[in-house]
């Protein structure tokens, strides 16, 4: 799935100084694992998680993503890949605060220029698969912490990627709902997703199956979960679910205000 072979990041700061992101990265991740990426701040994983997502390219090295070279490749194919393999998702959430959560999952579908029938019945099929069947027509101002990294989970999986990337997902949120947003990832990877989660969370690094510590841009461990952690569902969790099972059946077309709509169409 990913292969990275001496991967260099630098960056010019000023006319003189250099600044070492990365030095050297080798790393395998198979199609299927859940891998978390560790290490203090300056240490290289965003660098390099940003790398793994075509958001940013090497000094040096080669990245390649199922089978394919992303160093040969132009900017509008790494924006292909982005939109169509790769599904990201953030600590603060990235949502349109004006659009609904049906309307907000819908939107790298309209990039892809899926008819709009098409696109509201894949996004309302994942927001049913993170319980969120009966929020379609809340804002993300109506939605709290959890459920509004939920409506960026259902939006990640509606271009259905190969990868997830997920960078620090739960550090907006308590830990009853970053718990939640654990389990969701679990679930996308018993599904077969690919799934790398940036965290400086030890606790949330052991929901993953393997764990890669960075320091000083380069890899100082990489080792498998001897005891991972299984996210606890709990009463809500429950509750979500049997919501989302009623709510996809009852739920309708969504209907935003002018600005809403102009969006999609756009």
């Amino acid at each position: 799935m990913i292969s990275v072979q001496r991967l260099f990041k630098a960056y010019k700061m000023g006319k003189e100084n250099v600044v070492h992101a990365l030095r050297g990265i080798d790393m395998e991740i198979d199609s299927g694992e859940y891998v978390a990426i560790m290490g203090p701040s300056g240490s290289g994983k965003s660098t390099f998680m940003n790398i793994v997502g075509c958001l940013d390219r090497p000094t040096e090295g080669s990245y390649q993503l199922a089978g394919q070279d992303t160093s040969r490749m132009t900017d509008n194919e790494l924006s292909t890949i982005r939109n169509e393999r790769i599904g990201f998702i953030f600590q603060t959430f990235n949502l349109l605060p004006r659009l609904s959560a049906l309307q907000n999952v819908e939107l790298p579908l309209v990039y892809r220029g899926m008819p709009a029938s098409d696109r509201r019945e894949r996004a309302m099929e994942c927001l049913a698969r993170v319980g969120l069947a009966d929020r379609v027509r809340h804002r993300p101002t109506e939605l709290s912490g959890g459920e509004q990294q939920r409506v960026a989970i259902a939006r990640a999986m509606a271009g259905s990627p190969v990868l997830i990337l997920a960078d620090e997902p739960t550090g907006n949120l308590d830990s009853r709902s970053g718990e939640e947003i654990m389990g969701a990832f679990q679930d996308l990877n018993n599904a077969g997703i690919t799934v790398a989660v940036v965290t400086h969370d030890e606790n949330i690094a052991k929901h993953a199956k393997r764990i890669v510590r960075f320091r000083d841009g380069v890899v100082v461990s990489d080792e498998k979960v001897s005891s991972r952690t299984i996210a606890t569902r709990s009463d809500s969790e429950a509750a979500v679910a049997a919501r989302s099972d009623a709510g996809a059946a009852v739920a309708a077309p969504v209907s935003g205000g002018p600005a809403e709509e102009e969006a999609i169409r756009s």
